[in-house]
């Protein structure tokens, strides 16, 4: 309402001074509203980010607002926003403008092509949700990311994930292979709610906030018919149950460098599952959870605000470590050859 009035006002210099004025307005509300946005952005951030006790506020303030003490545009705020991050800390948060975003990555490095080249060729050629039969009895399910945009996508996910571990014929199934080397991200409630066959009810996980001394728990309730997963005192996904619980079955799951954001939260409500094994690499490191404002239609602000502990309490502060560990060897495209797989074949299969 306050930009439609400042817009109303311009309207109204225009009949009474002419275009000169009006120009000078004009370039006023557009410094205006980087400004704004950063008064926003700094106030939303002194009050929620994790990282807010360990940096000295006038240093972070003075230098933000330095570099963007020029701009006339949003997007020459942006650089300013960028810096905020890399002051917190923060390679986690980013902001959205345009349906472009702009964060601060850490010095992050792609990919070691020499040391996973089969991890960075399924990334460039694609992958999708696949489930495998392996041996008798033994089964492989590789979980990817997720995009739910639209209303009921996150129920559809659920669903297809559900029905893909619903294949394997859970009454003679001995173990199974749960594969999130290809997982960044999305959306976690989903990917809980279509494995929720695996997990006992109650809590699996809890976003720690150290802002407000405030823990927000996550998990399963059941009953005779669906699977719900909540986040607090909120319904995050309901999914009908299909097949037996499996909550005793062995699992074995498989992580990497390209496992994060979602994908890492996934993995965190497996710790502490009985008969569970994780094998692979250390996890990309986003074991921090986002809050979020629109700022307007084209500009989202978000902040890590939170770190991810498991049902036990541990507090994953920089990323999922295997218990064994086995760096590269990957090869999607024929599992038998894949030194994790191969590994996991074998856990699964002790007394």
């Amino acid at each position: 309402m306050k930009t439609i009035a400042k817009l109303f006002m311009i309207a109204l210099f225009a009949i009474a001074f002419g275009p000169t004025k009006v120009k000078a307005q004009q370039a006023a509300l557009k410094t205006d509203s980087a400004h704004l946005l950063l008064d926003t952005i700094l106030n939303f951030t002194k009050s929620r980010s994790l990282y807010r006790d360990k940096v000295n506020w006038k240093t972070v303030e003075d230098s933000v607002r330095a570099t963007a003490a020029n701009a006339t545009s949003i997007k020459d705020a942006l650089p300013a926003v960028q810096l905020l991050y890399k002051l917190l800390g923060d390679h986690h948060g980013f902001i959205t403008y345009k349906k472009k975003t702009y964060g601060w990555k850490d010095g992050n490095k792609p990919l070691d092509k020499m040391a996973h080249p089969a991890l960075v060729k399924k990334i460039r050629e694609g992958y999708k949700l696949t489930p495998k039969r392996l041996e008798k009895g033994y089964a492989y399910l590789l979980v990817p990311d997720n995009n739910p945009t639209h209303n009921g996508d996150i129920g559809k996910i659920a669903k297809q994930i559900r029905d893909s571990l619903a294949l394997f014929n859970p009454r003679g199934l001995k173990g199974i292979i749960i594969d999130l080397r290809l997982n960044p991200g999305g959306a976690m409630w989903p990917m809980i709610g279509g494995l929720s066959a695996l997990f006992e009810p109650g809590k699996l996980g809890a976003f720690i906030f150290p802002a407000s001394q405030k823990q927000e728990e996550w998990g399963i309730k059941k009953n005779i018919t669906n699977s719900i997963v909540y986040d607090d005192t909120d319904t995050v996904c309901n999914v009908q149950s299909r097949g037996k619980n499996l909550h005793d079955l062995k699992v074995v799951v498989l992580i990497g460098p390209y496992t994060c954001s979602s994908g890492e939260a996934l993995a965190i409500s497996f710790k502490g599952r009985k008969n569970t094994w994780f094998i692979g690499e250390n996890t990309g490191g986003y074991t921090t959870a986002n809050d979020s404002f629109q700022f307007n239609s084209k500009i989202g602000f978000f902040l890590a605000t939170s770190v991810e502990a498991d049902r036990n309490g541990q507090i994953y502060l920089d990323n999922v470590k295997p218990d064994e560990e086995i760096t590269g060897a990957d090869d999607f495209d024929n599992l038998k050859n894949d030194q994790k797989v191969i590994a996991a074949l074998k856990w699964l299969k002790r007394k």
